[in-house]
């Protein structure tokens, strides 16, 4: 068996940009097997159209019923931790298996990811400028610049999701 590695880097928010990778590399003939750091490990397989899901683990550790409905529904849970990667092809789906794919679901999972982003960005950029109060380093710059980045990619990130998901209150 032929294996092959690939070294990508996604973010949180781009969960949805990973799903499209994986789909585009099973229609190349390359099953997905896992990933770490940055590194992601495929298996040679013979070309289709597998489409892939990727869920916060802690949404389906809250609801249990959920991952064994997905796994009745016939979804293969290929990898957890963090995130939870399922596939299945796109010839085996069902009516029902529109729901676990509806944006609205995964808007309310990522807005719950992104608040929590938020939060943490925040409370480190009001510590570190509670810890260079006193005096104003080259390093307190350097830092200030990389928490700007961090929150303006956050924010960048949830209007594409925003727009992609289409998501407007009525």
């Amino acid at each position: 068996m032929i294996n092959k590695k690939q070294f990508r880097i996604f973010t949180i928010l781009d969960l949805d940009k990973k799903e499209e990778y994986l789909h585009e590399m099973h229609l190349k003939g390359w099953r997905y097997r896992t990933s770490r750091f940055g590194l992601f490990y495929f298996d040679q397989c013979q070309p289709d159209d597998i489409i892939y899901r990727i869920y916060d683990s802690r949404f389906l550790k809250k609801y249990k019923q959920e991952l064994q409905d997905f796994r009745n529904r016939g979804w293969e849970l290929i990898e957890t931790g963090f995130c939870s990667i399922l596939r299945k092809s796109s010839s085996d789906l069902l009516p029902e298996d529109q729901v676990y794919m509806s944006k609205g679901l995964r808007w309310e999972v990522m807005r719950s990811r992104l608040r929590s982003c938020a939060a943490t960005f925040l409370g480190g950029l009001v510590v570190c400028m509670s810890l260079f109060k006193e005096e104003l380093s080259m390093s307190f710059f350097i830092i200030f610049l990389l928490y700007a980045f961090m929150i303006s990619y956050l924010i960048y990130g949830y209007f594409r999701l925003k727009r992609k998901y289409r998501v407007d209150k009525q």
